[in-house]
């Protein structure tokens, strides 16, 4: 209980992109690795907020592995406007993050469903609204070995989130990827476990797997893109 009333704001300064291309490329060159299989689907979510100021969540912070995912998002509101919220159960990654990313994002130290369902009764006025232009889901990392706790922890994000959605809104899942062919490319070695489970179950594994099938079975928003991440507007 304690982890969730701990939150710190970013300290650093960082230089202003002109473009989200350049924000982009430099960061993958810079801060990730520029063959990321999560570039194309980070870069085309954030072309399609316009260099508009936005409010951006992230659950699951990441700092020094990964895609960087959270520096990042800091650059585009440091950028172009906005706010930027990460929430993630460690401590390291906020502690971390604060000294490299702007006094624009806020870092909190929480379940990050625990989380949701408080930060959306706040007051407004506490982190610049309630509704999202962009959220990220990044949390729970995927046991190839072990894949269902992963799928519905990010369902139960999804769930927790839904009154946070507004017409326009994008949601980008990590860790989903499409098909066998997708996963032949980008986690080879898991391919024989995302198979079994396609066989037993009917379906594609990964965090938003359940996602989507609740968004087709209802009818909500529209896919932009599916590869090893799903984005989704609504």
């Amino acid at each position: 209980r304690m982890r969730g009333r701990i939150s710190r704001r970013g300290t650093a300064s960082r230089a202003c992109f002109a473009n989200v291309d350049e924000l982009v490329q430099q960061h993958f060159l810079a801060l990730s690795d520029e063959h990321n299989p999560t570039r194309p689907t980070l870069h085309r979510a954030l072309q399609m907020l316009q260099g508009n100021p936005a409010v951006i969540l992230e659950t699951g912070s990441s700092s020094a592995w990964g895609n960087n995912s959270s520096m990042l998002m800091d650059a585009y509101v440091n950028s172009f406007g906005g706010a930027f919220h990460s929430v993630d159960t460690r401590l390291e990654p906020m502690f971390s993050l604060r000294q490299t990313c702007t006094a624009r994002s806020q870092f909190h130290c929480d379940d990050s469903v625990a989380f949701l369902k408080k930060f959306l009764t706040a007051p407004p006025q506490a982190h610049s609204g309630r509704h999202f232009d962009l959220i990220y889901l990044d949390s729970w990392d995927v046991n190839w070995r072990d894949l269902l706790p992963s799928a519905l922890h990010g369902l139960h994000e999804f769930l927790s989130i839904v009154p946070a959605l507004k017409p326009g809104t994008l949601m980008l899942v990590d860790d989903t990827p499409k098909d066998a062919s997708v996963m032949a490319r980008i986690q080879p070695r898991q391919l024989k476990e995302f198979n079994d489970f396609v066989q037993t179950y009917g379906f594609a594994p990964g965090k938003g797997a359940l996602i989507k099938d609740y968004l087709v079975r209802h009818g909500l928003g529209r896919e932009i893109a599916h590869d090893y991440q799903l984005l989704w507007q609504f």
